[in-house]
């Protein structure tokens, strides 16, 4: 055997072990549950349904508006601005404000990536923002410029003509689909779920078992069977107070080691998605191992946090970037507002208040204004108590 002949050798060992790796590959063992994990197939478990449903929906649901920041800091709402009107009121012929955000996080939470062809007019100002399909964009990076390849189209889009709001990345170029990553802990719940559709399908259930001391006709069993059921049968039944004649018993049915291992397999899947998608447990209906939380401002704060705020600043860093025009930058900005999530109870907004009003923080007519009530006259006075002084100032007064 020759020298080349040893290395020959050598590259046969490796390829039976890329074969070997091939045959195991992680597409593979994602695909082990036996279900294809899918946009569709992944939304018809109710976990993936309901945290996509309570992410996007509680995003969609905020105002999003255009500022203007003044030299002093103030900020001054753009109600006429092309992207006020863009964002807040039609972003195209076939969406409103709502949907257009409800989109967004869709399409981040479950493919990893959201597009919108950003449509301008003569004068460079965005006029429309087209949705694309997620499965249908190609991006790649040539000299230094991000480029997206749209499938069945012969054309490229520059970076700045793009809106892409990216998930979890490697490398910024693309998101990272959790179908993808989370593909064995989704199929494995799809197939869970499958399996106790069919259990529950192809299994005998009885509520429980009459017994006699005598031996019963048929007759008497189909009477007895229907006399049962029409009293006790039925939502509008419980609670009633079952009458045995002639000995008869009533035993009811308990639930088997094969069914409670099936619940518990269940509840696990549910807290695992949750997991996956930082939703506290309450708010998907899954109450046997909620956190606990001193109140419901609570948990709104930890849910916006930790779960919407890294959606929503990267969907307003990108809106930034891309939707105003150069010498716009470095004064305007999409802000989107999640105040409304983080209101307490009335009782605690009211002291909140009271104690911003105090201070001099707020004036009556801004606190109005939070309330989504009309402004009153006299009211943009703000207001601080007398014995209220710089430090130093009084010392300086008496020496004085």
């Amino acid at each position: 055997m020759g020298f080349l002949d040893f290395f020959r050798f050598n590259t046969e060992k490796r390829d039976n072990g890329q074969n070997f790796l091939r045959a195991h590959s992680v597409s593979n063992l994602g695909q082990s549950s036996g279900v294809a994990v899918t946009r569709d197939s992944s939304l018809t478990f109710s976990a993936v349904y309901a945290c996509v449903r309570i992410i996007s929906e509680s995003i969609a649901s905020l105002p999003i508006n255009v500022y203007l920041e003044e030299a002093d800091g103030d900020r001054i709402l753009q109600k006429n601005h092309p992207v006020q009107k863009l964002l807040a009121k039609k972003p195209n012929n076939y969406m409103t404000s709502y949907t257009f955000k409800d989109v967004i996080l869709t399409n981040l939470l479950l493919e990893g990536n959201a597009y919108f062809l950003i449509v301008r007019d003569g004068s460079a100002r965005p006029i429309e923002l087209i949705c694309l399909d997620p499965s249908k964009v190609e991006v790649y990076r040539h000299e230094g410029q991000l480029y997206y390849k749209i499938e069945e189209e012969d054309a490229t889009i520059l970076q700045d003509d793009m809106l892409h709001f990216v998930g979890l990345s490697f490398d910024g170029l693309k998101g990272r689909s959790v179908l993808n990553s989370q593909r064995a802990t989704i199929g494995t719940s799809i197939a869970a779920n499958v399996t106790a559709g069919n259990v529950l399908g192809n299994t005998t259930q009885v509520g429980g078992i009459i017994k006699h001391p005598g031996k019963l006709s048929a007759e008497a069993i189909e009477r007895l069977r229907t006399s049962w059921n029409n009293t006790y049968q039925g939502p509008f039944a419980a609670g009633k107070t079952a009458i045995l004649e002639e000995g008869m018993t009533f035993e009811p049915s308990k639930i088997n080691a094969q069914d409670r291992q099936l619940l518990e397999s269940r509840r696990f899947q549910v807290e695992e998605i949750a997991r996956i998608f930082k939703v506290p447990l309450s708010l998907i209906g899954h109450l046997e191992k909620a956190a606990n939380y001193s109140s419901i401002e609570a948990l709104s704060i930890d849910f916006v946090r930790f779960t919407l705020t890294p959606y929503i600043v990267s969907m307003e860093e990108e809106m930034n970037r891309k939707l105003f025009r150069e010498n716009e930058q470095d004064e305007h900005y999409v802000k989107i507002q999640v105040e409304g999530l983080l209101r307490g109870d009335s009782n605690a907004r009211a002291n909140f208040y009271k104690q911003m009003i105090d201070m001099g923080v707020l004036s009556i007519n801004e606190v109005r204004k939070l309330e989504n009530l009309n402004r009153i006259e006299n009211g943009d006075t703000h207001y601080f108590p007398m014995n209220y002084a710089p430090i130093g100032q009084s010392n300086q007064e008496d020496n004085d």
